[in-house]
């Protein structure tokens, strides 16, 4: 059966656990499996940007969906301004803390950033989301079912043996699982584009 969203998803592991016991378990098993895939997928389809506005003291909350950030960039001036990444602890006890002028570094901590010399301003975060849930109405479906329904199957089929106690058929999708997660890390790595003399590193100088 083609999977394509969440009715098709549960038909299909219908299809392989052979009992209707197991029927209650599937949004449990959905979950946990979209958890794993977060913790441990950063790849080209989870890129997004946000626009954030910070207030008088520079801070911004983050996007709901925030897993990881790429760069953050200031459009006050072209061409756009790449911030510096520091740590909290830095953050408030540099001189950026208590001089004005224009941006230069943040911080992340919990739910918010943190950018100074603090302002209200805006600024385009380039970061890494969250997989939406499938789980709800079975018309339902994200960008790594429409492209990696085998992933989805395999690694929701390794939470619902985990429940189910069977700890063979458990560890073969689990190892089907890693591998295809494998393959999906591989292939957004190859398809991000080629080295080049042109790309920036952190040693190089820029003028």
């Amino acid at each position: 059966m083609l999977i394509n969203n969440l009715g098709s998803l549960k038909a299909e592991l219908g299809r392989y656990m052979f009992q209707q016991r197991f029927q209650p378990d599937y949004d449990t098993a959905i979950a946990n499996f979209e958890a794993v895939a977060n913790r441990r997928l950063r790849v080209r389809p989870m890129e997004a940007i946000a626009i954030i506005t910070t207030v008088a003291g520079g801070a911004a909350a983050l996007p709901l969906d925030y897993l990881l950030w790429r760069t953050l960039l200031w459009p006050g001036r072209t061409p756009y301004v790449e911030l510096d990444y520091v740590h909290p602890a830095y953050l408030t006890t540099s001189a950026y803390a208590r001089e004005g002028g224009d941006p230069q570094i943040f911080s992340i901590e919990g739910a918010g950033i943190t950018i100074y010399p603090a302002r209200e301003d805006t600024y385009h975060l380039h970061y890494y989301q969250k997989i939406p849930s499938v789980n709800g109405n079975d018309n339902n479906f994200n960008w790594l079912i429409a492209a990696h329904p085998d992933l989805y199957l395999h690694g929701c089929l390794h939470e619902l043996f985990v429940l189910g106690r069977n700890g063979e058929a458990a560890v073969a999708h689990k190892q089907l699982r890693d591998e295809k997660m494998a393959e999906l890390i591989q292939l957004s790595a190859l398809t991000t584009g080629a080295t080049s003399s042109k790309v920036r590193s952190e040693t190089a100088e820029y003028f």
